[in-house]
């Protein structure tokens, strides 16, 4: 298995021909979803504002299953506003996802506003994973 920046590229235990379902769809934002052994990855691509913001909620909600670590790929964000960092850091706080590919600008906010996406956690966790799995 390959890690780069924190997501699983290959694992011989996921078939190859899995594609992204759609969760979710506005005019602004779309989310992805992939289940892998262990773990859900969601990614947001577009625009996350008060307009879609309770939806990304609800949806994040359904997409963890409880058990499974929520990982939630920003790097296709174009915008998002402080509701949407409030919201991701608030997951993050209770331990229910952690955020990857976060761009250079959106940590910038994160950092002065004083919120902890879970980013530096995670690849500590990912690594930890997969060398459970190794054996």
């Amino acid at each position: 298995m390959t890690i780069h920046s924190g997501i699983p590229e290959s694992d011989d235990t996921v078939p190859h021909d899995i594609v992204d379902a759609v969760l979710y769809v506005d005019r602004q934002l779309r989310l992805t979803y992939r289940p892998m052994p262990g773990t859900t990855l969601v990614r947001l691509i577009g625009e996350l504002d008060a307009s879609n913001r309770t939806a990304l909620k609800e949806t994040l909600t359904r997409a963890g299953h409880g058990v499974d670590r929520l990982l939630i790929e920003v790097g296709h964000l174009r915008f998002i506003d402080t509701g949407g960092m409030h919201l991701l850091a608030k997951l993050c706080h209770t331990g229910a996802a952690c955020v990857l590919n976060v761009p250079p600008s959106m940590r910038r906010l994160a950092n002065l506003l004083g919120l902890p996406l879970g980013v530096d956690a995670l690849d500590g966790a990912v690594e930890h994973d997969h060398q459970l799995r190794q054996g």
